[in-house]
């Protein structure tokens, strides 16, 4: 259902029925806007309302008729004191003047309806502009954002690259190392010549301390190169 909305020259008043207003009598001149119009119209100038709007009868007048009186002819004749000529002189000033008078009153009118109609015409764009300014400053946030997620994740995968070879270079020497630590075993458990019993086993426990050491890195780097090669796949 349609609602209105009134305007009183200070404030506006609302929302309102179609029954609302006809109890409210509005006049021809009564400022009146609705959703959809662009602007504020007075009532006469709105077609389902013309209906509704109160006829103002004309100020109360009382023709007085002269009554001759005796020794007096009609052409003597007085209105409120004036003579005919001077009273429809009166008149016509008065109609003039009041004609006058709501002319400016519809024309001041009219300038203030253009006035508020054009204030909130400007509200409006500088409300547009301000979304439009907020959008794009938040569409700025995120393509940074955006950007910076890219950009650690670059680091991130370089950085895994980086030390996934640094882990095959580390684990080749401990190989080689592991090897050798083997091999020294393997001669110490078959060397026999000048040493003692004591000896021999504490050789090989060392031997055996190194291997063991060095299975244990192995096993560590083994662990984070397969860690690495886990983000990675996230990453990609």
């Amino acid at each position: 259902m349609k609602k209105y909305y009134l305007h009183n020259g200070t404030e506006s008043s609302g929302p309102f029925s179609f029954n609302e207003l006809r109890a409210m009598k509005i006049t021809k001149t009564t400022p009146v806007w609705f959703d959809g119009m662009e602007k504020w119209k007075y009532a006469n100038d709105i077609e389902e309302l013309k209906e509704l709007v109160a006829v103002t009868p004309p100020p109360f007048q009382v023709e007085e008729k002269s009554i001759p009186q005796p020794n007096q002819t009609t052409s003597n004749a007085t209105y409120l004191g004036l003579s005919k000529n001077t009273f429809i002189t009166v008149i016509v000033v008065i109609v003039v003047a009041c004609t006058i008078a709501i002319n400016i009153i519809q024309n001041n009118r009219s300038e203030e309806l253009e006035a508020k109609n054009k204030k909130t015409e400007i509200e409006n764009r500088q409300f547009l502009l301000q979304q439009k300014e907020i959008e794009e400053k938040n569409k700025l946030i995120e393509e940074q954002k955006l950007a910076e997620e890219e950009r650690n994740a670059r680091d991130k995968k370089q950085a895994a690259i980086d030390r996934i070879s640094e882990i095959e270079s580390e684990m080749a020497v401990i190989k080689d190392n592991l090897d050798t630590a083997k091999e020294k075993l393997a001669k110490a458990t078959n060397f026999k010549v000048l040493r003692t019993s004591n000896e021999k086993s504490e050789e090989l426990k060392r031997i055996q301390t190194e291997i063991d050491d060095l299975e244990k890195q192995l096993e560590d780097l083994e662990a984070e190169q397969n860690r690495l090669n886990l983000e990675l796949d996230k990453i990609n």
